[in-house]
C-alpha cells in the first residue's frame, strides 16, 4: 500500500466547510497510478463554532496506507443557532412563581460564543409576549416571579346531608381564582354540611371549618288539597301599574280589594311558600270606570267566561288553568263579585 500523505494544511474555513491540502506520500512502486494526484479537498456539513482536526489516508487497490499526521486544530466560524431547545414545559412554583423548563442545546449545536436563551411567555388569551434573557448555555430552567399576579388557587367544596358521612360527600370545584360556587341539585328543607379546600398539582391543603346551612322549603307544588304541606304560606294578589303592585297576601281563598276609579284592574293569583312564589294564574282584566266596574253583555278575555245578573249586582265567573312550575295543573275557578260601586270581591275555588 502507499505511504502516508504529507502534512495536512487547512487553508479556508467557513461556518460549515474547511478546505484541506497535503502532499502525496510514497507510492511504494505501485505500477499503476489511479487518482493519486489530488492534493486538496473540501470537508462539508461541519457544525459552526466547533473545533476540528483532519487526517488524510491514501488508498489503492492493494490496500489503505497509514493516516497522515493530524492537522492543527481549527474552529469553524460562528453562525446563528438553528437548533431549538427540546421539551419546553411550564409549571407553577412557589407563590407568585412560574417555572419554565427545557433541555439545554448541546455544545456542538450552539453555533457560536456567548450562547444563551431568550425565554418568552404571555398570559393566556393575550397577544404580547414578555421576554427574559438567560445567559448561561447550561441553563435548563427559568423562574419568573411577579408579585402583582395573584397565584392560581382553585378550591374544592365538599357537601353532604345531615346524618351522612363526610366520606360520601359530593364535590364541586371553583374555576381559577373564583372564591364562590353555586351548588345545584340540593334537596329542599334539608340541612347540609360544607367544607372548602384549596388544591393544586401537589395535592390538597387543609380543610376549612365545617359550615352548616339549611336549604329553603320547596316551592309550593300546585293547587290541590294539601295546602298545609310543603311550607304553604298563602296567596299573593297583584295589581298592574304599581311600583309595589302586591295588593293582598292571604291564606284564604277569597279577598276584597278596592277598585280604582278609572283604568283596568288586573287580577293575578299565585301561591307563596318559603321557597318563593309559584307560577301565577292567568290574568283577569277588569275595566273600571268612574261609575264602577263595567257590565256588558259579554267579556272576551281569552278563556272561558260567562256573566249573569241577579237584581242590580253583576257576577263574573272565570275558569283559569294554573300551570305550576312543577308541571302539576291545578284548574280552579275565580269568581268576581261587585259588592258595591267601588269594592270588588272575588274568590278562587280549588
Amino acid at each position: 500500500p502507499p505511504g502516508p500523505p504529507g502534512v495536512v494544511i487547512v487553508e479556508e474555513i467557513t461556518e460549515v466547510t474547511a478546505t484541506l491540502s497535503w502532499t502525496p506520500g510514497a507510492d511504494n512502486h505501485i505500477p499503476e497510478h489511479i487518482g493519486g494526484d489530488l492534493e486538496s479537498a473540501t470537508a462539508i456539513e461541519l457544525n459552526p463554532w466547533v473545533e476540528y482536526e483532519f487526517r488524510v489516508v491514501a488508498t489503492n487497490k492493494i490496500g489503505t496506507g497509514d493516516p497522515s499526521t493530524p492537522s492543527k486544530v481549527i474552529r469553524t466560524k460562528e453562525a446563528v443557532p438553528k437548533t431549538a431547545p427540546a421539551n419546553v414545559s411550564g409549571r407553577s412554583g412557589r407563590r407568585h412563581e412560574l417555572v419554565i423548563a427545557w433541555e439545554p442545546v448541546s455544545e456542538e449545536f450552539q453555533n457560536g460564543e456567548s450562547f444563551g436563551y431568550i425565554v418568552a411567555f404571555r398570559p393566556n388569551g393575550t397577544r404580547g409576549w414578555k421576554e427574559k434573557m438567560v445567559t448561561s448555555s447550561d441553563a435548563s430552567k427559568f423562574i419568573y416571579r411577579d408579585e402583582s399576579v395573584p397565584p392560581l388557587t382553585p378550591f374544592e367544596v365538599g357537601y353532604w346531608k345531615d346524618m351522612e358521612q363526610e366520606e360520601a360527600s359530593e364535590k364541586t370545584r371553583s374555576e381559577g381564582n373564583e372564591s364562590s360556587v353555586i351548588l345545584t341539585g340540593l334537596e329542599g328543607n334539608t340541612l347540609y354540611h360544607l367544607r372548602v379546600k384549596a388544591y393544586n398539582s401537589a395535592g390538597y391543603g387543609p380543610p376549612s371549618n365545617t359550615v352548616h346551612v339549611a336549604t329553603k322549603k320547596s316551592r309550593w307544588p300546585g293547587l290541590n288539597n294539601t295546602l298545609k304541606h310543603n311550607g304553604f304560606i298563602g296567596f299573593d294578589l297583584w295589581q298592574e301599574g304599581h311600583s309595589n303592585s302586591q295588593v293582598i297576601e292571604t291564606q284564604k281563598t277569597s279577598a276584597v280589594v278596592l277598585l280604582p276609579d278609572v283604568g283596568v284592574y288586573i287580577i293575578e293569583v299565585c301561591a307563596v311558600s318559603e321557597g318563593g312564589d309559584g307560577t301565577p294564574s292567568s290574568q283577569i282584566r277588569i275595566p273600571s270606570f268612574s261609575g264602577g266596574p263595567a257590565c256588558g253583555s259579554e267579556w272576551d278575555i281569552g278563556w272561558k267566561s260567562h256573566k249573569f245578573s241577579i237584581q242590580a249586582k253583576c257576577f263574573y265567573h272565570f275558569f283559569i288553568n294554573c300551570n305550576i312550575s312543577t308541571g302539576i295543573d291545578g284548574p280552579f275557578n275565580v269568581m268576581v263579585k261587585e259588592e258595591d260601586r267601588r269594592l270588588l270581591s272575588f274568590l278562587w275555588l280549588l
